[in-house]
Order: C-alpha cells, then structure tokens, then sequence
C-alpha cells in the first residue's frame, strides 16, 4: 500500500503542468463564453429565423432540432460550452490513458521502475489513480471559471450545484476514452496508435451523432457512439442510467488494461510489434 501512494503522489505531481495546460484554458473558455448569452437573448428576434432557416444537415452540427433551444440559459450553456468538452477531454483522455504506462515503456524506463519492489499493480493502479485524480481537477478548474463566468452574466442563473451535473457526464464520457486508450496500448504496438486509434474513435463518435440528428440512417449507428449519451444539458438533472453505463465500460476496459499488463512482458525501448497478452501468458 505504501508503495501504491508513493508512486501516486509521483504521477500526481509529474502531471501538475498538464492539469493547468488543459484545466486553465477550459478556466477561460467558461469566462469567455457566458457573457455572450446577454447578447444572444436581446438579439433573439433577428437570430431566431437565421437558426430556423438552416438546412437540417447544417443544423445537426449545431444540435439538430435543439438548436433553437440557444436561446434559454440551459441551451446556451450546453450548445455553446458543454457540447465542446467531450472533443477536447476526449483527446486529453485519448492522449494520456495511451501514454499511462506505454509511453514510459518506449523510453525503456518502466521495466527499470518494475526492477523495484514496487510491484506491478501499485505501479498500475497508483498512475491510473493519479490520471483519474488529474481528469477531476481538470474538471475543477473548468466548473470554476463556469461558475465565474455564470456569476457575472446578468441573464444566467445557475447554483454550483447546477453546473456540476453536466459535468459528471463529461467525466465518464472521459473515462470512458482514457480506459480505451489504455486498453488498446496493452495491444497495439505503440502509444501513439493506442492514441489515433481513440482519437478517430472521439471524433468519429461526434460526426455520426450530429448527423444521426438529421439522417435517420445513422440513428442505429449512433447507438453505439459514447457521446450520444452525453448529456450537455443536465443543468435540470443527470439522467443517471447512461453515466453509469459509460463509467461501468471504462471500469471493464481498466480491467482488461491491468490483466493485460499482468500477462505480458514488459517490451524495451525501441521494442515494436502487436502485444496479444490474452493469448499468451508472461514468462
């Protein structure tokens, strides 16, 4: 246990620059963009039949039939700030969940780390805990300039408690990724595949479900994309069911992430190649 929180701290600390990398901009995209609803409601009459004339393959990339809904508070919120998180968290999630362990793996460091009687599973579980621990702040950092800006647009009323809620979907949207991205860097043969291969999967996600908005086609395909059950406008309350959903496939992923990293070898820097460690046991 011991070894678990020493190494924990370590991660933690190691990624204090990257929570303020991606947790401060998030910081000023909140206070930049609440502001703009005074101007967005007392502009209503001339911006309603701009949004209602779009074409409905235009319109799905700005919420489909919720378009029109960028007019009450909860709608800006969610079509102006909250409806960007999961693309930008998704490549943070994408990025760090394939660099947990592979990318100290390719610098040849982590099989030095493992020569220590840390022991694989506090190595594994303490980096992943610090990942967690730094998606949350990341997070926190972004609820407070929210709630800043929040505070200081005149139309827009909103406790903290309000603007946490969508938040909670973005974190397990995120995990969801990050665990992706973990599990596919126990198989692929590099971090930065581990890393493409979820970020095509973020951002194919976010295609098919605006397009699933206006081409009833894509309806069943869009089933299967995490970010149709993102729910950017929860400020009235979280839809608890499909949150849980996405923490319960990260939570599989992980798993398979840890029994993976148990049952293969360790590669060396510039090792390359598929890992397949569900087939084969470590030596």
């Amino acid at each position: 246990m011991a070894a678990f929180w020493t190494i924990f701290r370590f991660s933690s600390w190691r990624l204090r620059w990257t929570v303020l990398g991606w947790g401060i901009p998030l910081m000023l995209l909140g206070l930049i963009t609440t502001p703009f609803y005074d101007l967005v409601a007392e502009n209503e009459r001339q911006l309603r039949p701009v949004i209602e004339g779009l074409k409905p393959l235009v319109k799905s990339f700005i919420g489909g039939d919720e378009a029109e809904e960028i007019f009450t508070p909860q709608g800006f919120l969610a079509l102006r700030y909250f409806a960007f998180l999961p693309i930008i968290l998704g490549i943070f999630s994408a990025v760090s969940g394939s660099g947990m362990l592979a990318s100290d793996e390719e610098r040849g460091i982590l099989d030095f780390l493992l020569a220590h009687p840390a022991g694989r599973a506090s190595v594994f579980f303490g980096r992943l805990s610090a990942l967690c621990f730094a998606l949350i702040a990341i997070l926190g950092l972004g609820w407070i300039g929210l709630w800043c800006g929040v505070w200081r647009a005149a139309s827009l009323h909103f406790s903290p408690a309000q603007l946490l809620l969508p938040y909670a979907s973005v974190m397990a949207v995120s995990m969801f990724f990050m665990a992706l991205a973990l599990v596919l860097s126990m198989i692929m043969p590099s971090r930065v595949t581990a890393a493409m291969t979820t970020g095509f999967v973020v951002l194919a996600g976010e295609i098919i479900t605006n397009l699933a908005k206006a081409i009833v086609q894509l309806e069943a395909a869009a089933r299967f994309s995490p970010l149709t059950y993102f729910q950017a406008n929860a400020m009235s309350g979280l839809n608890l069911p499909p949150a849980l959903g996405l923490l319960a496939f990260a939570l599989l992923f992980s798993l398979l992430a840890w029994i993976g990293f148990q049952r293969r070898d360790i590669r060396v820097a510039g090792d390359g190649g598929w890992k397949f460690p569900f087939l084969t046991r470590r030596k």
